[in-house]
């Protein structure tokens, strides 16, 4: 009796995180398509999908954290879920001195002792302008943990590159390794090159175990986009 308020509370955060999975699909999907003359139907528009730029690599890092945050806001209408995946630009902060990084923990409650599902993303400035994307996506055995990894995944690739519609963005998590079923935790890694921009998976390996996934993006010149 004890365990089904436990297993209905991940079964309402799985369908949380289905729903809004599938409304970012449709509204970038939208947003991509929307100097195109065919309608849209009614329930997947929105006032915000027409003619707003969502890029926040070679931004500014204050344009990077507005970006990411209104297009949260723009797939989901659940506050608890805006929360939990927006940035709080008074909590983005330099990781040293020489004000070249700038991090921000998801889901960080401040206690040490759960950290466990603590995402970070790590903005690299160059004379003021996000140049690099760094995140870091801990691994559980959790479904939900693998949807909210996924879900930080897609929010980056439309900051590093808003032209991407969504099977280019499935295209370049397919080609990092990112659904392959390896034996070896270590082979779960990939390079990708489009549009000037290259996306790096790494993953994080220790005694053979996968504790977390890095996900890079910068721009690269254009001999090695594709």
């Amino acid at each position: 009796m004890e365990e089904k308020p436990k297993k209905f509370k991940g079964d309402f955060l799985m369908k949380k995180l289905t729903i809004l999975m599938l409304s970012f699909l449709i509204f970038i999907q939208c947003s991509s398509n929307n100097n195109n003359e065919t309608s849209v139907p009614e329930e997947t528009t929105t006032e915000t999908t027409a003619n707003f730029n969502f890029q926040g690599l070679g931004k500014s890092s204050e344009e990077f954290v507005s970006n990411w945050n209104q297009l949260v806001n723009t797939i989901s209408e659940d506050e608890e879920t805006i929360l939990y995946f927006s940035m709080n630009p008074d909590n983005v902060k330099w990781s040293s001195e020489t004000k070249e990084v700038l991090y921000y923990s998801f889901g960080d409650s401040g206690d040490p002792e759960n950290i466990s599902n603590v995402f970070v993303i790590n903005l690299f400035i160059t004379e003021d302008i996000v140049t690099k994307i760094e995140f870091f996506a801990p691994t559980t055995q959790e479904e939900a943990n693998a949807q909210q990894t996924k879900l930080f995944f897609l929010l980056i690739l439309s900051l590093s590159d808003n032209s991407l519609d969504k099977d280019g963005r499935e295209s370049i998590l397919t080609n990092l390794g990112l659904y392959d079923d390896l034996s070896d935790p270590k082979q779960l890694a990939g390079s990708v090159s489009k549009n000037g921009v290259q996306y790096i998976l790494e993953p994080l390996v220790e005694n053979g175990f996968l504790f977390g996934l890095s996900l890079y993006s910068s721009f690269t010149d254009k001999s090695g986009s594709n």
